[in-house]
């Protein structure tokens, strides 16, 4: 009895050494994947275009930038007209709209970095690739809707080009981690757009329209990750 009772007690003993030794390791790594930090950056200078509306008259803008040639696109209490990458160009087209007497004005916007913590650190360069793919697709598309609207570019080209901008988001899509699970339904969101513009006649207000949807969604990557 003695001796089985000698022999429980260093049972228990090893079991509880055991137990606080994996108790250490957790909080070990709790505290290394607390540290663990890595920084998704990139350079993109948005210069929006806009009209402002509130809640009550934001349809109608959106019809009536729509309706003249702009992209309708709306962002908080504005409806974005087009996307420029220089404020000079925004402000050149911008002082076209005023001098119709069309009261118009440029959103800023610039990529700010995105933090990744603990184990999404190991996806940042999946996640900057996405990023960067989806940064070449709007320049395309922004390039196209200028072909199209000075008649440089014919219906066939554009045509290609979006679904050359479809195809290359698509494929990152596809192979992103799980953690990109809400960004890729933002970036499939703008495939089944440029798939659909793309079946008829393109006009450059539909292709500014996806220019600035993917514009949009990699400045406000960090609601999706």
């Amino acid at each position: 009895m003695y001796q089985r009772y000698r022999l429980g007690s260093k049972g228990l003993f090893v079991s509880i050494a055991a137990f606080l030794l994996c108790i250490a390791v957790f909080v070990v790594l709790v505290i290394f994947t607390g540290r663990a930090r890595a920084d998704v950056d990139t350079e993109l200078d948005c210069y929006f275009l806009v009209r402002n509306c509130d809640d009550s008259t934001s349809a109608a803008v959106v019809g009536e930038v729509y309706s003249a040639g702009g992209a309708g696109y709306l962002y908080g209490d504005s409806v974005i007209i087009a996307c420029y990458y220089t404020k000079a160009d925004a402000r050149r087209v911008c002082s076209l709209l005023e001098g119709r007497g069309e009261s118009v004005g440029i959103l800023a916007r610039s990529f700010e970095k995105l933090t990744l913590r603990g184990g999404d650190t190991e996806h940042k360069e999946e996640i900057l690739g996405s990023i960067e793919t989806a940064k070449s697709a709007a320049r395309l598309l922004y390039d196209t809707a200028n072909g199209l609207e000075t008649g440089s570019l014919s219906q066939v080209s554009a045509k290609a080009n979006v679904e050359g901008a479809a195809d290359a988001l698509e494929g990152v899509a596809a192979s992103d981690p799980s953690l990109l699970d809400r960004w890729d339904c933002v970036l499939y969101d703008v495939i089944r757009n440029a798939r659909e513009k793309s079946r008829g006649i393109l006009f450059s207000k539909d292709v500014r329209f996806l220019q600035v949807s993917l514009c949009c969604a990699v400045l406000n990557i960090g609601q999706w990750v």
